[in-house]
Formats: structure tokens, sequence, C-alpha cells
């Protein structure tokens, strides 16, 4: 059978660091990777990249990507499965439209997503669009049975993990077990991506160090924090591939794609010390060249002062702590198990070494207060003094299906509604009001709050160490960046003066 996968376009606002960041699709690789081993042809239509340099207003934001006709003339006619993804929440309103225009195209073609929205809202989503099928979890194993199904050979009630239409209901046939055996999943499959499209664009989630491919090292968070979806998405089972295997895989990009720069994009990538300590030997025992990076946030039990100068020497570069809180009575309310001082200890190591280190806090936690706040402000001010070179505070955004929005819901703190969906984008705008979720602060109390603390970290940061401004503003010049910081400002820089170049570019 052929199967269309689609990568929808995703938002984008001129002052939200976040929207700068432009990665390949590396689970719409994996599930193309999984059919193709089943012996199903696959065509990824990556409306993101077909456009990246195009931004088109979006109701209070902008959409990166080609328009949905351009998309959809890509498909292939002879096409028998369209699936989507769709895992941020905030982008539902824009992919919905998309999914409306496909099936105005393809009007008999079965239509699935999956995705982290589609997993926490697959009611809604079925509800809200002329979808098909919901996938819940992962979804290599999922997309290949479904191909069975349209083959013939199974009946959708006989397939975990999906929730489909049948006369007029919806039907829900459960979550699917976790792939205990992940190094048995075939690599993403690349060649059907414009990864030279991306390296050109150079905006991937970590600091900008060269050519760079997604990677992804284990799967699932042993955690259960209270605003994390994941939990819901992946189970509290972490999953980890060999380091031989891994180390393969970059080797393979190195050769294949000339790639020098690994950006591992796992939810958390260190719990075992043992495994990254394997893994880094793995790279110096090939005596490979690289850079890699820890975008996302780690947790600071593993890396200690001897770890730290391991992973320098294996090549990396810059990592990230996510302690989201600097009150302990807050990291208590979240289940968010991370002990300070040892993070602290911890990063210093990782700075000794070498490594550029970066940390992220998030305030406005329905439970907290001006005291708590001030706590996570002190907090700030040491990673500052201590040498951080990133810190990045975001509002609290109540991603559905997590323990805390469920919360809210039934407060009534929540409408389902396109409203709330775009609000799930504020969390990182430091160019217009966040949206409160906390009673005791309104919209613009919150979104002072946060600039209050970027500004704090980075004066501080500048008194303390004055090189760090000339470096802060030569950065976004450069082809490579030393830091993340340097890429965010090349990116909103860039997509500002795109922005202001709109009207005109729309009058002709």
């Amino acid at each position: 059978m052929h199967v269309t996968l689609i990568e929808p376009q995703k938002y984008v606002s001129g002052t939200n660091h976040a929207s700068t960041v432009a990665m390949p699709p590396l689970g719409l690789a994996y599930i193309a990777a999984s059919l193709e081993q089943a012996g199903h042809q696959v065509t990824i239509v990556d409306a993101f990249a077909m456009g990246l340099d195009r931004l088109t207003p979006f109701g209070p934001v902008y959409l990166r990507g080609t328009s949905n006709a351009e998309a959809i003339a890509e498909i292939p006619a002879r096409t028998d499965v369209i699936g989507l993804s769709c895992m941020f929440s905030c982008q539902w309103p824009a992919t919905r439209l998309l999914i409306a225009d496909i099936k105005r195209c393809f009007l008999n073609t079965p239509i699935a997503m999956g995705g982290e929205h589609a997993n926490a809202l697959p009611e809604l989503s079925l509800s809200q669009s002329p979808l098909d099928i919901v996938v819940l979890g992962e979804g290599e194993e999922t997309a290949v049975h479904l191909m069975d199904h349209f083959s013939g050979k199974i009946a959708l009630e006989d397939i975990p993990g999906i929730v489909f239409r049948k006369n007029g209901q919806l039907v829900s046939t459960g979550p699917r077990k976790r792939i205990r055996d992940i190094d048995a999943i075939p690599l993403p499959a690349w060649h059907l991506v414009d990864l030279e499209r991306y390296m050109s664009f150079n905006q991937p989630h970590g600091a900008s160090q060269g050519r760079f491919v997604p990677m992804l090292a284990t799967r699932g968070c042993p955690f259960e924090c209270t605003f994390c979806s994941s939990p819901g998405m992946w189970t509290q089972r972490w999953i980890a591939r060999g380091p031989k295997k891994v180390v393969d895989e970059i080797e393979i990009y190195m050769q294949r794609y000339g790639a020098t720069d690994f950006q591992f994009e796992d939810l958390t990538a260190i719990v075992r010390k043992s495994w990254l300590v394997d893994f880094c030997n793995e790279i110096l025992k090939r005596q490979l060249r690289i850079t890699w990076q820890l975008p996302s946030g780690t947790r600071s039990e593993g890396i200690s002062g001897e770890v730290t100068h391991l992973m320098k020497a294996a090549g990396c570069h810059e990592f990230s702590y996510a302690p989201e809180s600097g009150c302990p009575e807050t990291l208590k309310i979240i289940k968010k198990k991370v002990a300070l001082d040892k993070l602290y200890e911890s990063a210093q190591d990782a700075m000794a070494a070498g490594i550029s280190v970066g940390c992220f806090f998030i305030v406005g936690f329905p439970s907290e207060r001006w005291p708590n706040i001030l706590r996570t402000y002190k907090a700030i001010i040491k990673c500052a003094l201590l040498g951080f070179s990133t810190v990045n505070v975001n509002a609290f955004s109540p991603q559905p299906h997590t323990e805390l929005y469920d919360e809210l819901i039934k407060r009534g703190k929540i409408e389902l509604n396109d409203d709330y969906f775009t609000s799930l984008f504020t969390y990182a705008d430091h160019g217009r009001w966040v949206t409160s979720y906390n009673d005791h602060f309104t919209n613009w109390q919150l979104s002072l709050i946060v600039n209050a603390g970027m500004l704090m970290f980075f004066v501080l940061s500048f008194l303390c160490r004055p090189w760090r401004l000339a470096q802060m503003l030569v950065d976004p010049f450069r082809a490579k960046s030393k830091t993340k910081i340097g890429k965010y400002l090349r990116g909103m820089w860039t997509d500002l003066v795109r922005i202001a170049r709109l009207p005109k570019a729309t009058s002709r």
C-alpha cells in the first residue's frame, strides 16, 4: 500500500524564542521507516520544511510553512492512507484546518493522526475534524497494523492503541503496550525528508554547531511531574537503546549526510549514569570528531565531575537542567523530584569541564503565590552568579492530559476552545501577555514576572562576566552559535524582519 505522512505547518511569533526552532520530523521519519520495512511505499509531505522562510498570518500568530493547497498538491493521487502528526495542542486549530482541506480533496481516503495532542484529546480531535482514526502512544507498530487493516487482514477493533468512528460512535481499543526492544525499530527514514533544508536553515533546539541531525537514544520518562503530558503518552517506563547502537547511527549520519552535530530529543536522556558513561566511551573509542547536545531538560543525578569531563571529551557541547522551580514547596506540589543543591553542584562540574549549561524555570503554577515566585527568583540569581549560560523563564501552560490540567478542568478554569489552544503557545512569548491560570496573577502580572526573571538573569550574568554581552551580540551573526541564546536571537530577528515585510509582500 501507499502511505502519505504529513508534517503540518507550525506557529510563529516574532517574540517567542521557542517558535524559531526548526527540527526535522523525527517521529514521522520513524513511522515511515517501520512502514517501509513492512513493505509499504511511503511519501513524506513536509509542509513545514516547504516554507521554512514563509510566514502567513493566522489569527494572533503566524504559520511557518507552505500553504495547505501547496502541501495537498504534493500528496500522490495513488495514496491509500494519509497520516499526520500533531505533537503540540497549541497547533491544533491550524492542523484541524489542514485535515479538513485534505479530506475535501481525498474524500474516500482514510486519515489517521498521532502525536501528543492526539493522544491527550482523541475524542475532541475526532469530533472537531474529519479524521478517521487517532493513534495513541507510540506509532510504529500501530501504523503497520493499520495498513494490515486497510489490506483486509485485521479488524480495527483488534488493533490496540487507536480511537476510531464506528456507526456514528467513537470506539477506543485502549492503550498499546510500550515497545520494549527499541533497538529493533528501524532507523528514521531520513531519505524521505529534505534534511539539507533544515541544516541550511540552522535553527535546531540546541546551539547551532554545524550540520545537525536529531537523535533519540531513549524513550519515556520515569517521573510523574503534574504539568507534563509525557506520562499520558509514554507511561512512566524509561527505555534506553544500546549505547553502541546509538553511536552506530551517529556514524551512519556522518557518512551519509556529513553531519557533525547531534541533537538528542529525548524526554529524559540521563537516568542511568552507567549508560551515559558507556555512550561517551564508545564515541571516544571510535575517535569521532563530533558535537552533541541535550537541549531538553536533563536530570542532575547522573552528572558528576568525572562524568562531565568524559562528556566534554566525547563532544558534549551544551545541555540544560530542568528544575522548573526554585521553591521546594512548589517542587513538592508539582512532583518534581530534584535536589537543587545537587543540581548546582552538577552544573558547576559541567561548567568546569567546559560545557555550556542552561536552566528551565516555570512560574505561575496554580498553587504559587509571591513567596514561591521570589524563591524561584533567588534560584535564577544563583544560576547567573554561578555562570549558567542561559536561563529560560516560561509561564505555566496547562497541557491536556496532565494532572494540573485535569484539576483546572474540574474548577472550570479551562474551556476547550481555540482561545485555550492558542494560550498554550504564549508560555514562551516575551512580547505579548501570556495567559495566566493562577488566580493570584493576572495575564499582565505573570508576563512581567516572566520577563523580570529573564532580565534579572542576563543583567547579573553580564555584570559578572562582561565578555558574555559582546559574545551574545556577535553570536547571532555567526554560522555557529556558542549557546542557544545566540541562535534564538538570530531566529527571532529574522522572523521579525519577515513579519515586517508581510504587508508589502501580500499587496503584490
